[in-house]
This record gives structure tokens, C-alpha cells and sequence, in this order.
């Protein structure tokens, strides 16, 4: 698989909670605990306009996934 077409689903990324769209920011961190990191699984992209992929859902806990872009994602290996 050719790593450099950015993340895929089921990808493990990282990201800074100043990057999520939906749901605000101070709401994630409300609902983190000091075990979270900042990073996640990648669920689903959404498209924006004409531009596909463009947003990620990911997902942080079992109970907690964010919207954010896709360009804010780094892939952790």
C-alpha cells in the first residue's frame, strides 16, 4: 500500500484537539481523562464540496469520535 496517499481508514493517527472541528474543542477536552492521548482511529472521510475526503471522523474512545481535517492528521506508525 503506498503511504503517501495520506490516512486510511482503520489507520492510527495523531492529531491537537485545537485542529477538531465538530464537536468543539473544550467539549472534547471536558470528556478526556489524563489517560487519553491525543490520537485515534480513523472511522469514515466526509467529502466538502468538491473536495473528497477532506474531513475525518475518528474515533477516540468507544464512546467519543471527533470531525476534523484530514490535512491535520499524522499517520503513527
Amino acid at each position: 500500500m503506498d503511504r503517501n496517499v495520506g490516512p486510511q481508514i482503520d489507520d492510527r493517527v495523531s492529531f491537537q484537539i485545537a485542529d477538531v472541528y465538530l464537536p468543539e474543542p473544550s467539549e472534547v477536552l471536558a470528556h478526556l481523562t489524563p489517560e487519553v492521548e491525543a490520537n485515534g482511529v480513523v472511522v469514515e472521510f466526509s467529502d466538502s464540496g468538491s473536495s473528497p475526503r477532506a474531513y475525518a471522523v475518528v474515533r477516540l474512545t468507544t464512546e467519543q469520535s471527533v470531525l476534523l481535517p484530514v490535512s491535520a492528521l499524522r499517520v503513527v506508525s
